[in-house]
């Protein structure tokens, strides 16, 4: 705040005694030695402000980060994606940022910085702040190929893509090839499951907010361990059922293939078979940068 001494007193102007002169001129005083002594917020400094902006991811509270973001970056995308992105590449629980690149200038700041995420891998960001409403805030994210280099094609991309980039709710359901392919992997990871009499690597290529119980979205979810898949599908393994030779055919869907309200992947349908047909169902959540498998029953019948 700018202090403006006061006005000259106008000759027309009523009398003001001298005490209440005093008092004014030692409140017009404690205003300007508050303003001159005042810290600056770290939203006025770029550097600070992305600094603060990764902490509060790194705490879990990407609410808060997206949240103090410039207007332009929550245009770009919803918070739903902003915070299931943060989660895929692992952001939430990360270490603070190191910046291998600054560029500031008076309008636009441009920070290159390398990550260690929450898995231990390092993840190269670029990022754009711009001043927003009287502070610097970010207006963009990216994860970058190398530490200097951002590609306009990155996969990886948190901003650029629009809104349904990474969000649940937004995605394009799969092509009819993809989905069928999609199918063919599962059901032949879950054969190869029965067969060994362990679902180990078949529980290792399911999807994170199935094995965590908790879905990015933050709706709660029931968690899935290697133990319970197996013990779901002992009857396979004890009978020594092998559904290989109907997974050469193509399935038929029982209903067509939709993104249901939560936001999940589902299929109903079977392999019809010259000795029985097998049945499934399946459900995949989105993560980046593709479905996995969320939920599964399979049975046989004549």
């Amino acid at each position: 705040m700018r202090w403006h001494p006061p006005l000259p007193f106008s000759i027309h102007s009523r009398v003001i005694s001298p005490r209440r002169f005093l008092i004014s001129a030692l409140l017009c005083l404690a205003a300007c030695l508050t303003s001159c002594n005042r810290v600056l917020p770290a939203e006025t400094n770029p550097e600070s402000a992305a600094n603060a902006f990764f902490a509060s991811v790194a705490n879990g509270d990407t609410r808060s980060a997206y949240d103090s973001s410039a207007f332009g970056f929550q245009a770009a995308q919803s918070y739903e994606a902003f915070n299931s992105n943060a989660v895929a590449l692992g952001l939430i629980h990360a270490q603070p940022p190191v910046w291998t690149r600054k560029e500031i200038g008076p309008d636009e700041a441009k920070f290159h910085a390398t990550v260690v995420n929450k898995s231990g891998a390092q993840v190269g960001l670029s990022i754009v702040l711009t001043p927003d409403a009287g502070a610097w805030k970010l207006f963009s994210l990216n994860t970058d190929f190398g530490i200097y280099n951002t590609a306009s094609d990155n996969p990886f991309t948190l901003v650029g893509k629009g809104t349904g980039f990474n969000d649940v709710y937004h995605q394009p359901i799969p092509t009819n090839p993809e989905i069928i392919d999609l199918i063919h992997q599962t059901m032949t990871q879950f054969n190869s499951a029965v067969q060994k009499g362990d679902f180990h690597d078949f529980y290792n290529s399911v999807s994170q907010q199935w094995k965590d119980g908790a879905r990015d979205t933050g709706q709660p979810a029931a968690g899935v361990t290697a133990t319970m898949l197996k013990d779901h599908f002992q009857a396979f393994i004890d009978n020594k059922v092998d559904i290989s030779p109907v997974l050469a055919s193509t399935p038929v869907f029982d209903n067509p293939p939709i993104i249901n309200p939560d936001g999940l992947l589902r299929m109903d349908g079977h392999f019809d078979g010259p000795a029985f047909r097998v049945n499934f169902s399946l459900e995949y959540a989105y993560e980046l940068p593709k479905w996995k498998l969320f939920g599964i029953n399979v049975n046989v019948t004549k």
